[in-house]
């Protein structure tokens, strides 16, 4: 298989993190969407030239870190995978990522709206939304902070909940500037810490 993307986004680092924790032989390979002569080769697995895409080993090309982390879980089989198949706990672990993913779009919104990764001048900024973005960050991520119930998301196993909300928060936390709120988030913080140590998460930490 052919991981194509960065680590510096965080929908491929969750993908990479999976690969290594089921032990799935990769060739990691970073394609920069916003790089011209990367982009049409990106485009060749993912038509929206976006990160991740996945080669698979039979030659079919999957989009979207949640399409392929779908596809990993099967390749990993039911007692391995990270991600529950059915009942409460496969729902409870949805719903984590599902937030956190909201979180962390908010905060990708906001990393191309301000600072060195501006698109647009600094004048066209609209601040009243720019403002509520980093406002319903702080509101998911606090709110998957109380919902942390052990050393891991859903207790004492590590689940693809745990996988996405690191990678996710781990993004949040490198580029939120001094002058947005505040996040209070005790858990995620340790959890961040606990899972960072794992040589799985370190491998894929961004520069």
């Amino acid at each position: 298989m052919k991981l194509y993307g960065g680590f510096g986004s965080p929908f491929t680092r969750r993908v990479g993190v999976t690969l290594r924790l089921y032990k799935l032989e990769h060739e990691h390979i970073v394609l920069r969407g916003s790089v011209p002569e990367e982009l049409e080769r990106l485009q060749k697995f993912n038509p929206l030239g976006r990160v991740p895409a996945l080669e698979t080993d039979d030659g079919r090309a999957l989009a979207d870190s949640a399409t392929i982390l779908d596809y990993l879980d099967q390749l990993a089989g039911p007692e391995k995978s990270l991600t529950p198949a059915s009942g409460d706990a496969r729902t409870e672990v949805m719903n984590i990522i599902g937030i956190s993913a909201g979180a962390v779009e908010k905060s990708i919104s906001c990393y191309y709206e301000e600072g060195i990764n501006a698109k647009r001048p600094p004048e066209m900024v609209y601040r009243p939304w720019v403002d509520r973005m980093y406002e319903q960050t702080k509101e998911g991520v606090e709110a998957l902070d109380g919902m942390a119930k052990g050393p891991w998301m859903t207790g004492n196993k590590l689940t693809q909940a745990d996988v996405s909300m690191v990678c996710f928060w781990d993004f949040i936390m490198k580029n939120r500037p001094d002058s947005a709120p505040t996040l209070n988030c005790p858990n995620l913080s340790a959890l961040s810490d606990r899972a960072n140590a794992m040589t799985e998460f370190a491998e894929t930490i961004p520069a």
